[in-house]
C-alpha cells in the first residue's frame, strides 16, 4: 500500500486511465460519478463505432488475507480483476444509453471501459463507490441481534477498518477484505430494555476516533447516509437460552497443518465426517495396507505456548484412537469418538512397526463446557468454559464482551494438570448490572498479526461471519441472569 492506503494496482491503473484517455476516439459519461452499491447509473456512450455490439468493463480487485503457512496473518492482499457488465449495441451514430445498477464491489475510484470484443479501449470514464452500512431494524427482543451490514469497504487502509460502539461503548471492528467489500455483523441487543444507541466510527487504528464527524482529517465517513441508529430493545416473549453457538459449518483439513507419513506406502487413510466437535462419532477407513496386520491409529495434537516462546508444533497423543487389524485385502473400518483437544486441523496417523505409512485429518470444533452458575446478585463469580479453540494465530484468541462492551480476550494452549489434553478455555467474570439479562459474547479476533495498515489483534472482529480468514469460526454465547440481593 502506499501513503495514501489505496492497493498500489489500484493507483496504477488509475493512473493508466488518465494518461490514455485522451487517445480514446469515443466518449463514455456516467449521470453520476459517485455513489453507493445499489444505486443505479446512467452511462451514456458517444462517438463509438455504429451498429457494433461493444462490452463495457469495470476494472476492480479481488482481496485476500495473506496467510504464512495457513498460520499467520499477513496484509490484505489485492490482486486486478476486470469484469464485464453490460453488452450494448450501439445505433448508427455510434451511441447507446443503458442503465446499471452498482453492484456489491470494493470501495473507491472505478474505471470503467467501453471496449471492442477483441478488448481494444474505446472510451471510459471513472466511478467512486462510497462506504455505507445499513441495520436489518430498530427494534429486537432482549438477546436478539441487530444484523449490520456495511457495503463498499477498502480496499485502501482509511475505508476498510470501522468500529461499532453500543451506548458509547466499544464492540468491536468490521472489515471488508473479502467478499468484494461487503462485511456482516451481529449486534446483541442488550438491556435494559429500552432505547439504546448504535454508531459507526473509522479509523485505521482500531479504534473510533471520535472526531469522524467533526474535524477528522480523512473527511466525510460517507455521504448522506446514515452511521447511526437509535435502536429499542423489548422484553423477549421468552428466556434466551443460557448457552448457544453459531451453526457449525461442514469443514475440510487444511492441507498445510496434516503431517507427513515416515513412508509413502501407497496406502490410504479417511475420516467420516470431516468435521465436528468433541463426542462426534466418526468412521476411520484405511486401503492399501499389508494384508491381516495391525494398524496403530495415532492422534496428534498441537502442543507449545509462543508467548511461553515454546514453539507449537504437531505432536502425537497416543492411546486415543484405538488399534485395528486389516483384512486379507489390506483393509479395514473402524468406528472412533473424537476426543477433546485444541481445535483446527487434527492429523491422524496409520502406523505400521512404529512407522507412518498413511495420515488423513480432522477439523475440531469449537464447544461449550459450561457457564456456572447462571444467576446470582452483582458480584457473583461466573465461571466459563469453552473447548476446541484452535491454535493457529486467526483462530487461537477470542475476544470477550459483556453487555456489548470488550471485557478482554481469552486464548487457547494454557494447558494445567487438571486439563491434560490442553483444550479448555476457563476463564472468570464478575457479574454486573442491574438485575435482569446479561449477555457473554465470544467474538473471533486476531493474535500477533504481521498486518501494518491497520490494528486487529486483540480486538473483537464482529465481521467474523463473512470476512475472517481462512476458516469460518463460530461465535459463543452465553445469557447470565442478574438477580437482586
Amino acid at each position: 500500500m502506499d501513503d495514501g492506503g489505496i492497493s498500489r494496482e489500484l493507483q496504477d491503473r488509475l493512473e493508466e486511465h488518465k494518461s490514455e484517455q485522451a487517445s480514446q476516439p469515443g466518449t463514455l459519461e456516467l449521470s453520476e460519478g459517485t455513489g453507493f452499491v445499489g444505486d443505479e447509473v446512467t452511462l451514456a456512450g458517444r462517438d463509438l463505432p455504429a451498429g457494433e455490439r461493444l462490452n463495457v468493463v469495470w476494472h476492480t480487485s479481488t482481496g485476500r488475507w495473506g496467510l504464512v503457512q495457513a498460520n499467520e496473518v499477513m496484509d490484505p492482499v489485492y490482486e486486478p480483476r476486470t469484469e464485464t457488465i453490460l453488452s450494448v449495441d450501439t445505433d448508427e451514430d455510434g451511441a447507446f444509453d443503458e442503465t446499471w445498477q452498482v453492484h456489491e464491489d470494493y470501495g473507491g475510484e472505478h474505471v470503467v471501459e467501453v471496449q471492442t470484443r477483441g478488448g481494444t479501449t474505446l472510451a471510459s470514464s471513472e466511478y467512486l463507490v462510497e462506504p455505507h452500512f445499513e441495520l436489518d431494524r430498530t427494534t429486537a427482543p432482549l438477546g436478539e441481534a441487530f444484523r449490520l451490514t456495511a457495503y463498499g469497504l477498502g480496499p485502501d487502509r482509511v475505508t476498510n477498518n470501522y468500529q461499532v460502539t453500543w451506548n458509547n461503548s466499544y464492540v468491536g471492528f468490521l472489515t471488508g477484505v473479502l467478499n468484494r467489500g461487503t462485511a456482516t455483523a451481529e449486534i446483541r441487543a442488550v438491556g435494559p430494555p429500552g432505547e439504546h444507541a448504535v454508531q459507526i466510527w473509522r479509523s485505521p487504528e482500531g479504534m473510533p476516533y471520535l472526531q469522524n464527524y467533526t474535524q477528522s482529517p480523512l473527511g466525510e465517513m460517507t455521504d448522506d447516509r446514515t452511521t447511526s441508529w437509535t435502536v429499542e430493545v423489548t422484553e423477549p416473549d421468552e428466556r434466551p437460552e443460557t448457552a448457544w453457538m453459531d451453526p457449525l459449518l461442514e469443514e475440510h483439513p487444511i492441507e498445510e497443518h496434516l503431517v507427513d507419513p515416515d513412508e509413502d506406502t501407497g496406502a490410504s487413510l479417511s475420516v467420516s465426517p470431516t468435521s465436528g466437535q468433541s463426542g462426534t462419532d466418526a468412521i476411520v477407513t484405511g486401503e492399501g495396507f499389508p494384508p491381516n496386520t495391525e494398524v496403530d491409529l495415532v492422534w496428534h495434537t498441537h502442543a507449545g505456548h509462543r508467548f511461553m516462546h515454546d514453539t507449537v508444533t504437531a505432536e502425537p497423543r497416543l492411546d486415543v484412537l484405538p488399534t485395528v487389524e486389516t483384512d486379507a485385502a489390506g483393509s479395514f473400518q473402524v468406528d472412533v469418538t473424537i476426543p477433546r483437544d485444541i481445535g483446527e486441523t487434527r492429523p491422524i496417523a496409520a502406523e505400521v512397526d512404529g512407522r507412518s505409512v498413511a495420515t488423513t485429518a480432522f477439523v475440531l470444533q469449537p464447544e461449550i463446557v459450561d457457564i456456572s452458575p447462571t444467576s446470582g446478585p452483582v458480584g457473583t463469580e461466573i465461571d466459563v468454559k469453552v473447548a476446541g479453540l484452535g491454535w493457529a494465530r486467526y483462530e487461537n484468541n477470542y475476544c470477550v464482551l459483556y453487555d456489548n462492551s470488550l471485557s478482554g480476550y481469552v486464548c487457547s494452549h494454557n494447558r494445567t494438570d487438571s486439563d491434560e489434553d490442553g483444550s479448555l478455555v476457563h476463564f472468570r467474570l464478575k457479574a454486573g448490572g442491574q438485575p435482569g439479562l446479561h449477555f457473554i459474547d465470544l467474538i473471533p479476533t486476531f493474535n500477533d498479526t504481521r498486518v501494518e495498515d491497520f490494528k486487529l489483534e486483540n480486538r473483537p472482529h464482529l465481521s467474523y461471519i463473512d470476512n475472517h480468514p481462512l476458516r469460518p469460526l463460530p461465535g459463543i454465547h452465553f445469557a447470565f441472569e442478574v438477580t437482586a440481593e
